[in-house]
C-alpha cells in the first residue's frame, strides 16, 4: 500500500518485518519478499542496504528456480542502474554475473 502510494520509507518497516517473520525453509518466499524489502529501501534512498538485501537474494541463488522472482530481480537491477553510486553499479554487476541479464 506504501509503495503504491509513493512513500517507500513507511513501506520499509512492515518489508522487514514480513522478511525476519518468514521461516528459513522458504527460501523462494523470503527472496521474494527480500526484493521487495530491496525496492523500497532503493526508492526510499538506502541504496547500500537495498543492495545488501538483493545480495543475500543472490547468495541463495542457485537453489531457486522461479520466473515470477527473477524478473523481481530483473525490474530491482533496471531500477539500480539508474543510480549513481558505486554500490549500486557493484550490485547491478553482480546481478548480471549471478543471471547473465543485463537491464533492460
Amino acid at each position: 500500500m506504501y509503495m503504491k502510494a509513493n512513500q517507500p520509507q513507511r513501506a520499509v518497516p512492515f518489508l522487514r518485518a514480513a522478511v525476519h517473520g518468514i521461516g528459513g525453509g522458504l527460501v523462494r518466499n523470503s527472496a521474494s519478499h527480500r526484493v521487495r524489502l530491496a525496492d523500497a529501501l532503493l526508492a526510499a534512498g538506502e541504496v547500500e542496504e537495498a543492495c545488501a538485501e538483493v545480495d543475500g537474494v543472490l547468495d541463495t541463488w542457485g537453489g531457486i528456480a522461479s520466473p515470477r522472482l527473477l524478473g523481481k530481480v530483473c525490474d530491482f537491477q533496471r531500477s539500480a542502474s539508474a543510480v549513481a553510486s558505486r554500490n549500486a553499479r557493484d550490485c547491478v554487476a553482480r546481478i548480471y554475473e549471478t543471471l547473465g541479464k543485463s537491464p533492460g
